[in-house]
């Protein structure tokens, strides 16, 4: 593979795999013949393996290996993908909330809130360690769950980990490897219960007070 191609300018979508694989798969997207293309995406994910050797034992470990391939081609990868990838769809915020001209703060995200930034401004200024990647996690599964709640809609986990990289302004990156979020069912269940249980409480208070 000929590396004279200039591709040092562009920004890594996944820093996890390094300007070496990004350029890769910015001269990948060059190549027109089709078999010549596959081929060089094959062995693209062969460097990415040796790059990000984590949790090699998960069965889907291929398979997020793929979807980053294709997330890192910017959804333009036309090969022919041994397992479902993340559409761009999936991968877009579909709710952007503007700074007023008054410039009132608020959130970059509405669905997200500003509970949300203040977790993210809490986990930034953490050293690297143990601490902060619990807290990294704790805030992306409270982003998925006010996700869920706000749009009523399932979202793919690598939407959550791209907002939180945008979010943090790139300090805060995580992955299919390094954190498992929830199913959406399970964390609409979950807040239901909650809030059923919250109001049974406030139930028996009301009543005893009318008792009285």
């Amino acid at each position: 593979m000929k590396n004279s191609y200039n591709t040092g300018s562009k920004p890594l979508i996944l820093p996890e795999y390094g300007r070496h694989v990004q350029n890769m798969v910015n001269y990948c997207l060059t190549i027109e013949d089709r078999a010549e293309r596959q081929h060089c995406a094959e062995s693209i994910i062969e460097t990415m393996k040796m790059v990000s050797p984590r949790d090699k034992d998960r069965e889907d470990h291929l398979q997020v290996l793929w979807d980053h391939l294709y997330i890192m081609s910017d959804f333009a990868l036309d090969v022919d993908f041994p397992f479902e990838v993340t559409p761009r769809e999936a991968y877009e915020s579909p709710i952007k909330c503007a700074l007023d001209n008054d410039h009132q703060h608020k959130p970059a995200y509405r669905h997200y809130g500003r509970i949300i930034e203040r977790m993210i401004a809490a986990v930034k200024a953490l050293p690297e360690g143990e601490e902060r990647d619990a807290l990294a996690r704790e805030t992306a599964l409270q982003m998925k769950r006010s996700y869920v709640l706000w749009n009523k809609e399932t979202v793919a986990n690598t939407k959550i980990f791209a907002d939180l990289y945008e979010l943090s302004e790139g300090q805060i990156y995580l992955d299919e490897m390094s954190c498992q979020l929830r199913d959406a069912k399970e964390l609409t269940a979950a807040s239901a219960q909650t809030g059923t249980g919250s109001n049974a409480k406030r139930n028996k208070v009301n009543n005893r007070r009318k008792r009285k």
